[in-house]
């Protein structure tokens, strides 16, 4: 590939200063009708009244984000907005398609650019010198259309998916009612009192193989699903340490505590061994609980809003500790009726085995586009 290696400095104009934060107060006086998109470092935060962009820009997470290979900092967007001063602001000085330089971001590892051990930080300085592959503008806007193509049929599997996880929670509302309110009168317990062990995988960082003992953290780990097929691996030695603490089983739960994915349950569906990172792990008593019960408590929106409001998650702690978890109180329905909600839900499951396969074509054949994009082998 011969396409030059230029700063982002050198292909954009930086728009930070027309950026203006808004506290809780602020904020509130102006999301009335709720309008136009409010986007901080995590992409669209809410929506307000009033806008500060009007213009084609991409949005880099500045504090708080994620950096990583594959995984998302900047947005792009064409409409009105307001931005807060958690997220860069860059618009196109015609060297650049604002779109090929959003997927390239998002594709690569920037992690060599942030600052600061607790909290990551992107500075202007170090976004400045981010360095991109910059071929013609026509080709970036050849890899960007492919790539945007790509992405349709993407969200549109996962679009599917969703109205599958909207009928399963329907059914569940049904069934159960709304697990906040209560309105069906079932008796309440604490986690804690429903497991007969809560725990969590290691908290070290140990060194990863190509192959040996799988090794499933946070990233893996989605409603309902757990990604074993592209997990990572261990030594068995490491495995067996681990093992020791944290022994997930056929039938357990495993629920996300730290991450941009926090409080997210999947039911254990192997009978294989395998480690864990950041992911708590939840026995529970299968006498009074059935999994994919507590699996879809937990995933509950309306539940899942009013954990973050006790426990007060979100923003800059997205970490749920086990002593929070044990306290967790959810609804402890008859078992029989449990057991009917886990027939239909594992009969919608098979359904969803066939869509997941189509999820995965269509992720596989987007991360091969990125792939290629940027060594120059898709577009000649």
């Amino acid at each position: 590939m011969s396409w030059e290696m230029v700063r982002i400095k050198d292909i954009t104009i930086n728009l930070d200063n027309k950026r203006k934060p808004l506290n809780e107060s602020e904020r509130n006086k102006i999301s009335k009708k709720q309008l136009y998109p409010y986007i901080g470092a995590n992409n669209i935060m809410g929506f307000v009244d009033e806008f500060l962009f009007d213009e084609e820009i991409i949005c880099i997470a500045e504090d708080g984000g994620s950096w990583g290979e594959n995984q998302k900092c900047c947005v792009y967007t064409t409409e009105k907005c307001w931005v807060n001063n958690h997220a860069h602001v860059l618009g196109s000085n015609n060297r650049a398609d604002l779109k090929y330089l959003m997927y390239y971001l998002n594709a690569t590892d920037l992690n060599k650019y942030i600052t600061g051990s607790t909290r990551g930080k992107l500075t202007k300085s170090a976004l400045d010198s981010i360095q991109v592959p910059l071929p013609p503008l026509s080709t970036q806007k050849r890899i960007a259309e492919i790539l945007d193509a790509a992405d349709a049929l993407r969200r549109k599997d996962q679009e599917l998916l969703k109205k599958y996880d909207e009928l399963a929670q329907a059914i569940f509302i049904d069934m159960f009612g709304d697990p906040v309110r209560n309105e069906k009168g079932w008796e309440v317990k604490s986690l804690r009192d429903v497991c007969t062990k809560i725990t969590d995988g290691t908290h070290d960082t140990p060194a990863r193989l190509n192959e040996g003992v799988k090794f499933i953290t946070g990233k893996h780990i989605r409603p309902y699903m757990i990604d074993y097929e592209n997990s990572d691996y261990v030594t068995k030695e490491i495995h067996s340490e681990i093992y020791k603490r944290c022994n997930p089983v056929y039938g357990d739960i495993l629920y996300t505590n730290i991450g941009v994915n926090y409080a997210t349950a999947a039911m254990n569906t192997v009978n294989y061994e395998f480690s864990m990172k950041n992911v708590a792990l939840l026995k529970y008593k299968r006498e009074i609980l059935c999994g994919r019960f507590l699996e879809y408590h937990l995933n509950n929106e309306f539940f899942k809003d009013k954990l973050r409001r006790l426990t007060g998650i979100g923003g800059a702690q997205q970490f749920l500790s086990l002593a929070q978890i044990n306290s967790i109180k959810i609804l402890v329905p008859d078992i029989k009726l449990q057991e009917i909600f886990e027939l239909k839900i594992n009969k919608l499951f098979e359904t969803l085995k066939i869509q997941n396969l189509e999820i995965a074509k269509s992720e596989l054949l987007f991360n091969s586009l990125i792939q290629k994009a940027f060594k120059g082998e898709l577009v000649q």
